[in-house]
């Protein structure tokens, strides 16, 4: 799957605009507050501690988003195939911190550095946001990043009526972690792959978001699912894996369904 960032060069429209994210509506958590942040396609949605949002908070996310996505967009500047490129890019020592992670991640992942965009951008936003808040949940395009000391049950809209009521537990943790779904079926990224949902955790929030593209691009039928578990138990930072199809669902490592 393919993310875009729209004023980074992009001709084509953005058309994440304009989905509408209807899955927001009941993935709140009742001892968090929320916020929204948006610019261009990216829309953060934020979960934090009660009595923690303000405007200096909002703010301050706003300026952080602005921030990390003109990294990208001047990196892209001097290196024009960053953003198209749908294969792994050389590294470069001389990156910005969030350039150089989905450089990295694509690498890992055999994709495109911006497989890993909207987790990468998630891991910043997250960092930034632990000043000000214990709970945090950082939701872009589907991809979380998680730092919690409850328990916690993730929904996971998957489209697939097999699997409509589908959720994995998070246990309470000191560190962040990430939680990234990719589909072959469902928004407007490009995609390989007819999984209904991918879903890869791991404490390294960018490299979830690109293996979660890398597999489902690898996810045509239900018969690639244990191919594609065994392909990802070969990336030692990924924790669990979770991947539906049709009537098919498979699962490895840290994935409690609840």
């Amino acid at each position: 799957m393919r993310k875009s960032l729209s004023n980074a060069g992009h001709t084509r429209p953005d058309l994440r605009m304009f989905e509408p994210r209807t899955y927001r509506n009941v993935m709140k958590a009742e001892d968090l507050d929320y916020f929204q942040v948006l610019e261009f396609e990216s829309d953060l949605f934020i979960g934090v501690d009660h009595g923690s949002v303000t405007p200096q908070l909002t703010e301050a996310v706003k300026t952080e988003l602005h921030r990390l996505r003109q990294n990208i967009a001047s990196y892209n500047n001097d290196e024009p195939d960053f953003i198209p490129s749908l294969t792994p890019l050389t590294l470069n020592p001389c990156a910005s911190p969030i350039v150089s992670d989905m450089l990295t991640a694509g690498k890992r992942a055999g994709v495109g550095p911006m497989a890993a965009v909207a987790g990468a951008v998630s891991k910043y936003i997250g960092r930034m946001l632990k000043s000000y808040s214990t709970e945090i949940v950082v939701e872009n395009g589907g991809d979380l990043f998680i730092q919690t000391k409850k328990e916690r049950r993730i929904a996971l809209h998957t489209g697939n009526l097999h699997f409509a009521d589908l959720g994995i537990k998070i246990k309470p943790r000191e560190n962040p972690l990430g939680i990234c779904t990719s589909s072959g079926i469902m928004g407007h990224s490009l995609s390989f792959g007819k999984a209904d949902a991918v879903t890869i955790i791991s404490s390294d929030i960018p490299l979830a978001d690109a293996v979660a593209t890398a597999l489902c691009n690898r996810i045509k039928k239900p018969a690639d699912v244990a191919h594609g578990i065994a392909w990802v138990k070969g990336i030692p930072e990924i924790a669990g894996v979770l991947i539906v199809i049709e009537d098919q669902l498979g699962a490895w490592g840290e994935i409690e369904l609840c």
